[in-house]
């Protein structure tokens, strides 16, 4: 069997998403990916957020993160300072652990990139969500291709169709795989994306008998809110 990689989607501890304190307890969990989602504040600073917000266009980080500010965000921030990108990049470092930055507007790209090369870290990121023209503007930078969330009946029918046109898309738009909900995942297309030597990675996948489904499929990696629980399943079926 293959090694697929755990990646431990984010706040899939304790605390909550996209804080900080949930980042390091996927560090210390030893989850071989961290996922993230990332925004831009007012000046471009890039930040862990997953929803939008009219208040990111007002503020700048120091003070969108004042505390009685980003309580407005949400009422975790009462306990939670809001985290930086560049906080996830120098703290996983020594680690050498990987990301999966979900990026969820464009607006996001340059500042992401920028501090992803500030780092050096290249090898050790990926991006998913919103990626337009990453590839042909950053080639050093790696990107996940993010698959529909849902397939027609068509689709579902004409699966084989299917699978050949996000392969070649993938491959001829210098992606370096596929990033697809669980849902859409049958064993045709992990193999032709092998072929076309292209990574499957596959979230987010919380129930153990999914997990064992992915496994047998050899995905490259499977995200999950149950980390734990892969790592035991995984171990199991050494």
């Amino acid at each position: 069997m293959s090694q697929t990689l755990i990646a431990a989607h984010t706040g899939s501890g304790v605390h909550p998403d996209n804080t900080m304190a949930s980042f390091l307890e996927g560090l210390e969990l030893g989850a071989d990916i961290l996922e993230v989602d990332v925004r831009v504040t007012q000046e471009d600073t890039a930040i862990l957020l997953h929803d939008d917000s009219p208040y990111l266009q007002t503020y700048s980080y120091e003070q969108l993160n004042e505390p009685d500010v980003r309580i407005k965000l949400d009422p975790i921030y009462k306990d939670h300072e809001i985290a930086k990108l560049e906080q996830i990049l120098r703290v996983s470092e020594p680690f050498g652990t990987k990301l999966n930055l979900d990026l969820k507007t464009s607006a996001c790209i340059d500042s992401t990139v920028q501090l992803i090369r500030q780092f050096a870290a290249q090898d050790r990121t990926f991006i998913t969500g919103c990626s337009e023209s990453i590839t042909m503007r950053y080639p050093d930078i790696q990107v996940m291709m993010n698959t529909p969330d849902e397939l027609s009946s068509w689709e579902m029918v004409r699966y084989d169709e299917f699978v050949e046109s996000m392969c070649n898309q993938a491959r001829q738009g210098g992606y370096t795989g596929l990033n697809m909900n669980g849902l859409t995942c049958l064993p045709e297309i992990v193999n032709r994306a092998h072929e076309f030597d292209l990574k499957v990675w596959v979230y987010t996948i919380n129930e153990r008998r999914a997990m064992e489904w992915f496994l047998e499929m050899q995905v490259d990696a499977i995200t999950t809110r149950e980390p734990k629980m892969l790592m035991n399943i995984i171990r199991s079926m050494k």
